[in-house]
C-alpha cells in the first residue's frame, strides 16, 4: 500500500505539472491572440484614414521629404485649434463631482461643470442637491452664504433655496414664486453625481468601487488649468512614464524596446505590456487602473495577476470649462491596511499625488498652448496610443450622434 501510495503521489505531482504547463500555454496563446487583435485593429484604423501621398503627386515644395514620410498613412484624428464649446450630447451622462466625505450637513461645495457654476449641499433629509450657484435676486454667488435647516442662504439678502432650487424664504419682503435651475443629483458608493444634460437621466449609475479586497486610503480633489480631454489623453497613456515620471513612481524603470496596450476589438479596457497594469476608460470621463506592485525597475514581463500586492486608482476628469478640469482622485490598496490609520497619512498621499501630477502638467499645459495655436496633439498616433485614440473616437461619435457607439460593451 505504501508503494501504491507513493506511485499515486508521483502521478498526482506529474498531473499538477502538466496542468501548470497547460495554463502557461493557454496564457501565452491568449496574449498572442490579443496582440494579433491589436495588429488587426491598427490595420482597420489605417484603412479608414486618408493617404496624404496618394491624394496628389508631390509638389516641388515637398520633394525634399523622405520617401518613408511620403508613403506613411496618416490616422484620421485631428485635435487642434482653440477648444470648441462642449457639445450638448456630451452632457447626457452621470458625472461624479465630489466625494461624499467632503459634503458635510452644513457645508457647500462650489463647482463648475461645462462652464456653468453650480453648488452642492445637503437638504433637510440629508440627501445631496445641486443648484445654480447664482442667486435669482442679484446674481450673488450662493456658496458664499450658509446652509440653514437644509436650505442654502444667500449672503446678500438672505434668500433661501432648497435642493430643487425653489426659494422658500425672502426676508424683509413678500415671498414671490422664484425658482433657480437645479440638476438631478444622486449619491452612490461614496460619491456625489449630477446629470447636466437635457435628456432624461438614466436610472442606473456606473460603479466606480475598487475591486474586492481593496481599502480606500486617499480621496483627493484638484482644480487643474487644462481641458479635460487633454488630461484624459495623458492618463490613458503609460508609455510616457519612464521619460516623464523619473522622480516619482517610474524612477528606475527601464525603457522597453516595445510597449503595447492589449485590448479586445470592441473594448475601452485592457492591459499594458510589459508593465503589470490593467487600465480602463469608463465613459464619460473616468479612468480606472490596477497596478501590480513589484520591485522598482523589475516590472518587465509581469502581469497584475502575477503580483502579490496592488494599487488601484480612480481618476475622474470633470469638464469644468474649456481650459479647466476638476480632478477627483481615489487611491486604494489591497495590502497594508494599517496605513489608513496613521495620523496625517492623507497629507503624504496628497503630496505624492501632486508630485506625479506636476510632472505631467508642465507637459500637458505646453500641449494645450500649442493646440490652441493650431498644432494637432494627435498628429501621429502609434501602437501604444490605442486607448487614447479610442477615447477620442468615442467622444467624436458622441458629438456626431452616432449609433451604436464604438467600443460599446454588449448589453
Amino acid at each position: 500500500m505504501k508503494k501504491e501510495l507513493a506511485e499515486l503521489q508521483g502521478e498526482l505531482a506529474q498531473a499538477h505539472k502538466q496542468v501548470h504547463i497547460s495554463e502557461a500555454r493557454v496564457s501565452a496563446a491568449l496574449d498572442k491572440l490579443a496582440y494579433m487583435e491589436e495588429l488587426v485593429n491598427g490595420k482597420l484604423l489605417e484603412d479608414r484614414t486618408k493617404m496624404e501621398s496618394s491624394i496628389a503627386a508631390p509638389s516641388s515644395s515637398t520633394s525634399t521629404q523622405s520617401l518613408d514620410t511620403m508613403k506613411r498613412p496618416r490616422k484620421s484624428l485631428d485635435v487642434s485649434g482653440p477648444v470648441q464649446p462642449y457639445h450638448p450630447r456630451l452632457k447626457n451622462f452621470w458625472y461624479p463631482v465630489a466625494f461624499s466625505t467632503d459634503l458635510k450637513d452644513e457645508t457647500m461645495i462650489p463647482i463648475d461643470c461645462f462652464e456653468e457654476p453650480w453648488v452642492l449641499f445637503r437638504g433637510k433629509d440629508g440627501n445631496p442637491g445641486c443648484i445654480q450657484n447664482t442667486c435669482a435676486h442679484r446674481a450673488c454667488p450662493l456658496h458664499l452664504g450658509s446652509v440653514n435647516e437644509g436650505r442654502i442662504q444667500c449672503p446678500y439678502h438672505g434668500w433661501e433655496y432648497t435642493t430643487d432650487g425653489k426659494c422658500e424664504k425672502m426676508p424683509s419682503t413678500r415671498l414671490l414664486n422664484v425658482k433657480i435651475k437645479s440638476l438631478p443629483c444622486l449619491e452612490q458608493e461614496g460619491m456625489i453625481w449630477i446629470w447636466p444634460g437635457d435628456d432624461p437621466p438614466t436610472t442606473t449609475l456606473p460603479s466606480l468601487q475598487p475591486p474586492s479586497g481593496f481599502v480606500i486610503h486617499a480621496e483627493i480633489v484638484m482644480e487643474l488649468p487644462v481641458e479635460h480631454g487633454l488630461l484624459l489623453d495623458n492618463l490613458l497613456d503609460l508609455a510616457h512614464a519612464p521619460f516623464t515620471h523619473t522622480s516619482t513612481f517610474a524612477k528606475g524603470w527601464t525603457v522597453p524596446s516595445l510597449v503595447k496596450f492589449l485590448t479586445p476589438a470592441s473594448g475601452l479596457q485592457g492591459y499594458w505590456d510589459p508593465y503589470p497594469i490593467d487600465m480602463e476608460f469608463q465613459p464619460p470621463c473616468m479612468v480606472l487602473s490596477t497596478i501590480g506592485i513589484s520591485k522598482p525597475g523589475k516590472l518587465e514581463g509581469q502581469s497584475t495577476k502575477e503580483c502579490a500586492t496592488h494599487l488601484h486608482q480612480l481618476h475622474v476628469c470633470l469638464p469644468s470649462s474649456r481650459n479647466k478640469t476638476r480632478l477627483l482622485y481615489r487611491m486604494s490598496l489591497d495590502f497594508a491596511p494599517l496605513l489608513k490609520h496613521i495620523p496625517f497619512m492623507h497629507y503624504l498621499w496628497r503630496h505624492f499625488a501632486e508630485q506625479v501630477l506636476n510632472e505631467d502638467l508642465r507637459l500637458v499645459i505646453g500641449q494645450q498652448e500649442r493646440m490652441i495655436n493650431g498644432a494637432n496633439v494627435w498628429n501621429w498616433p502609434v501602437a501604444y496610443d490605442k486607448l487614447g485614440v479610442r477615447y477620442r473616437l468615442w467622444r467624436d461619435a458622441i458629438e456626431r450622434g452616432s449609433k451604436p457607439l464604438p467600443f460599446s460593451k454588449p448589453m
